[in-house]
């Protein structure tokens, strides 16, 4: 058999319905940079035929089922013009999970889903830094180097800003091109211009494995421990969370500013693991699925002691929005910030035998009082927006500029 060809109309009909994928991917992608909860289960071969065969004879809506198979038949039967048979299915299965109107379910194709795998937890190959984009320079704004990375060992420090990746200047367009740039096997170099107090300064950088880093600890006056999460999507944040606060206690902090501003969510896991470190004997987590059970999470008893405050902003969704509404339920924390994003649903994986996988909302997480703030949000006990000139400068705001965390530290200041 010859590879039917791509006709103009089908192409038109692609186009559109890829306008609507790139929509939905770029609306989600809190929910694709989470993965809160992934089960893969895997129908194998004989459950998916005795799935296939349930909706054709006796499934629900069975006649729709049947049109369907109807229409394709038509198709291919009595179209004149040549098409790609893959692609007209794989356009159906994205459609079919479109139409439903959940910007947190997907359809994934064997190579996607692949692909969101390799950029799971661990290790991961580059040069080892936190970074942004620089609205000012247009280039990559370093917030923080990982300690004992490649970047530490060749120099380059937070603050500085990569306008130039292996010959790709920065322009405002290409920032994705030059971070994937960056990126490469591990024991080559990539050559970089940086720019460091209005100079330009040239860098080689060894790529290799870098343990990732997701909470940043540092010890402000009057023995508060300011503690940023980044994410909760790595396998290691509790165990990172753990140790930050034991080298924060370590160094006589008994106040703790808690900064979840721009964390997208992660592993139901993980947030469940930090949040049992600070809460007292209780629920942490209610799973509401979708016939109404509910399946609850608790602390023990073991908690931390000390006045808390909790940053967030618009920005804060899914498992860190859990994270702020766990402590306000306790009582344990006052909240600055801006009223948070409002992402409440959990979203489970299933494989398919060929490799594609389907990505589903399957329930909501609560938290401890058990209301869900899912299209809501959470509204901070002290509302407080960032001067506008830092809206778009959030990684290099001075702290004496940064009105939320002075907020905080005001709070835990008057706290003996």
């Amino acid at each position: 058999m010859f590879q039917k060809r791509i006709t103009p109309f089908t192409c038109i009909f692609i186009t559109i319905l890829a306008c609507i994928i790139t929509f939905v991917a770029v609306s989600s992608f809190r929910s694709v940079e989470e993965k809160s909860d992934i089960n893969e289960n895997r129908l194998d071969s004989a459950e998916y035929g005795q799935y296939k065969e349930f909706i054709e004879l006796v499934g629900k809506d069975s006649e729709k089922h049947a049109k369907i198979a109807q229409m394709i038949a038509m198709i291919e039967g009595s179209y004149i013009h040549d098409y790609d048979t893959e692609i007209l299915w794989e356009s159906i299965y994205k459609a079919l999970v479109i139409s439903i109107g959940d910007a947190y379910s997907q359809y994934l194709t064997a190579q996607e889903y692949e692909a969101l795998v390799d950029s799971g937890d661990g290790d991961f190959v580059g040069i080892g830094v936190h970074a942004s984009y620089d609205i000012d320079s247009k280039g990559i704004y370093i917030f923080g180097v990982i300690p004992d990375s490649p970047a530490e060992k060749a120099g380059l420090k937070n603050g500085d800003i990569v306008i130039n990746a292996e010959g790709i200047e920065a322009n405002g367009e290409n920032y994705y091109e030059m971070l994937d740039a960056v990126r490469g096997e591990a024991g080559t170099d990539v050559k970089l211009t940086i720019l460091r107090d209005g100079e330009r300064i040239d860098f080689s950088v060894t790529r290799n494995a870098v343990a990732s880093e997701n909470v940043l600890y540092e010890k402000l006056d009057n023995n508060i421990a300011y503690i940023r999460i980044l994410s909760f999507a790595d396998t290691a944040v509790s165990e990172e969370f753990t140790k930050k606060i034991a080298l924060a206690q370590s160094e006589s902090c008994d106040k703790f500013i808690f900064d979840v501003r721009n964390n997208s969510g992660g592993y139901l896991e993980e947030i469940n693991g930090v949040l049992d470190l600070l809460l007292p004997e209780g629920p942490i987590i209610n799973i509401v699925d979708a016939n109404e059970n509910v399946k609850t999470y608790n602390s023990d008893a073991n908690c931390i002691e000390g006045k808390m405050v909790v940053l967030c902003n618009e920005n804060t969704a899914s498992a860190a929005e859990l994270f702020t509404a766990a402590l306000r339920d306790y009582e344990l924390a006052d909240i600055v910030g801006t009223t948070t994003f409002g992402k409440g649903t959990l979203q489970t994986t299933r494989l398919m035998p060929d490799g594609s996988a389907l990505k589903l909302s399957t329930a909501f997480y609560n938290p401890p009082s058990n209301v869900s703030y899912d299209k809501i949000g959470i509204t901070p006990d002290y509302e407080l927006e960032l001067d506008e000139e830092w809206l778009d400068r959030f990684f290099k705001m001075p702290k004496d500029k940064d009105t939320q965390l002075q907020k905080a530290i005001e709070l835990l200041a008057s706290t003996k």
